[in-house]
């Protein structure tokens, strides 16, 4: 976990966010398919996934480092927060204290923040649920660590193994969480689409009698390769 960060004590207010279109049409992709579209998208590692709250989330990030286990930052968070907005936390993967419960969850709730997913421990279960909003974290713990700082707010940040940038777009669902590159979010959005055509067209195929190996092509595959793999050397 890193108890620094280049640009502590840093506060930046207002960020580029991408078009809401451009968001609403991700929202409309499982992180499934997005993470097997094959463009420039991030796929946060394994051990964080939902805990409390909605199940789901997409939207651009407002992103917050803090000293592993200090709350200070978060606290400062529903001020630089849009309707819209998920909340990427930083928080050195820290198993033994929580930085966020249900006050700040509630104070971002009513900010129109949408997601909340966060490298450590949260708590207030609970109360996160009867506030309804999506987050995402590795683990609970009932006590938080400190609220001295130091922090930084909207910088490049850490979560789970992937980097994200103020304005990136996060979209989190049962399956895990994906981040894209607020530049890259029209390809990825088109080569998403075309993995759900994909995939639409192997369930028919399915319905219709055909065997999935035969309607993804595995079957093609194995043959080509297989008769590569027996073909005698010259």
């Amino acid at each position: 976990m890193s108890r620094w960060h280049a640009q502590q004590w840093t506060v930046v207010e207002a960020i580029e966010r991408p078009p809401a279109a451009a968001v609403t049409a991700l929202a409309g992709f499982a992180t499934t398919q997005i993470a097997d579209c094959g463009g420039p998208v991030g796929v946060v590692g394994p051990g964080l996934g939902r805990i409390a709250g909605g199940a789901e989330f997409c939207g651009p990030a407002v992103t917050v480092w803090t000293k592993p286990g200090d709350i200070l930052f978060m606290l400062k968070m529903p001020d630089v927060t849009q309707p819209g907005d998920v909340v990427a936390v930083d928080g050195g993967g820290r198993a033994d204290a929580a930085v966020l419960g249900d006050i700040i969850a509630g104070a971002l709730a009513r900010k129109g923040v949408v997601g909340v997913v966060v490298d450590g421990a949260v708590r207030d279960v609970e109360g996160i649920d009867e506030v309804g909003l999506p987050t995402f974290a590795r683990s609970t713990y009932p006590a938080t660590g400190s609220n001295e700082g130091p922090g930084a707010i909207n910088v490049p940040v850490q979560v789970g193994g992937v980097v994200v940038h103020p304005g990136d777009v996060v979209r989190g669902d049962a399956s895990g969480v994906v981040v894209v590159p607020r530049e890259h979010l029209d390809t990825v959005i088109a080569l998403t689409r075309t993995v759900e055509q994909r995939e639409v067209a192997w369930r028919q195929a399915v319905a219709d009698g055909v065997s999935i190996a035969a309607a993804t092509g595995a079957d093609a595959i194995i043959d080509e390769r297989g008769n590569a793999a027996a073909t005698p050397l010259p």
